[in-house]
């Protein structure tokens, strides 16, 4: 069984060659993308075991992610096709109207993801893991979608499977940002694992303060394990009692899309690994500034000899890596 089953949609990413809005773009590269998958891929592309549960369209994007998916090693065989629903797609516009930041453009209502249901899960597989991963992007797609994230945190919290979650709340996916707030709060009961950011913590916990952040997450929910990401001020996690922190580093940006699936997939790939969470929290740090150096969510996760070269170019000694 996998070292970590992910649950969630796929997507065919359109990224726009040129920077500029859309309207003027006439190049675009194909990846493939979503983030349960892009933590999936972290974690094989790190010497571990992963799979995704979902389902694809039975069509050409649909083939495409499925064997880009099997190609990095990610297990596909929970994987199913949708015979009458599409793969979802997006389009990235980068650089505008905000210099360094892109925006996503949706064609994912209907897809065949949006039509999980609780029946998809096998509970087997789910209890053969040492982590379930997933985010309430999976929650905002449909109402069986919502349905399926909600019983498979709860299988694997029944089954003492470690439950990873990321907050990750997509506006542009919720009728209201108070329904997804409420949809988040249906499950952080279960959850042993928590990733999150800045504005969420605020939507969540009415503070931006990490201790705050913290405090309210192990007295409200029991979560004693919260990793807060702050952009380009670093990232602080709580782990058991002990609070860690990691400096956000300077690469050259081509997008931004991807780098909170990055860290969250090698902070728990790290960890799977044996690794106390000082070290997880800064090789989390550095795929996420690798991720962002590419068009692309998946094609620059690095492997283990990718993050040491890495981390030792930006001052860290031999030893820290270990």
């Amino acid at each position: 069984m996998p070292d970590l089953v992910a649950l969630g949609e796929p997507l065919v990413q359109f990224n726009a060659v040129t920077e500029g809005p859309l309207r003027y773009v006439t190049y675009f590269e194909k990846h493939s993308a979503g983030s349960e998958a892009n933590v999936c891929v972290a974690v094989s592309k790190l010497g571990l075991s992963s799979g995704l549960i979902t389902r694809l369209g039975n069509d050409e994007f649909g083939f495409f992610i499925y064997e880009w998916l099997r190609g990095q090693g990610v297990d596909v065989s929970r994987v199913k096709f949708d015979p009458e629903r599409p793969t979802g797609i997006y389009f990235v516009q980068r650089s505008y109207p905000v210099p360094g930041v892109s925006t996503v453009l949706y064609y994912r209502r209907g897809s065949a993801a949006s039509a999980l249901s609780p029946s998809d899960l096998d509970e087997e597989y789910i209890a053969g893991s040492r982590f379930f991963h997933t985010t309430s992007i999976t929650m905002a797609i449909s109402d069986s979608a919502r349905e399926t994230v909600m019983r498979g945190v709860e299988v694997a919290h029944r089954r003492n499977v470690m439950v990873s979650f990321d907050v990750n709340i997509r506006r542009l996916l919720w009728p209201s940002i108070e329904e997804a707030v409420k949809a988040v709060e249906g499950v952080l009961k279960n959850v042993n694992v928590l990733f999150l950011d800045e504005n969420e913590g605020e939507l969540l916990f009415g503070t931006r303060d990490p201790q705050g952040v913290f405090k309210e997450a192990e007295a409200r929910f029991g979560i004693s394990r919260v990793i807060l990401k702050m952009g380009l001020k670093g990232s602080v996690a709580r782990w058991d009692g002990e609070t860690v922190s990691s400096k956000a580093f300077q690469v050259p940006v081509k997008d931004p899309i991807g780098a909170g699936d990055a860290y969250a997939g090698v902070f728990l790939a790290s960890v799977l690994k044996g690794l106390p969470p000082s070290k997880a929290i800064v090789r989390a740090s550095a795929a996420a500034a690798m991720v962002v150096m590419v068009r692309g969510d998946e094609e620059n996760l690095p492997r283990e000899v990718d993050l040491e070269v890495f981390l030792r170019n930006y001052g860290l000694s031999d030893v820290e890596l270990r």
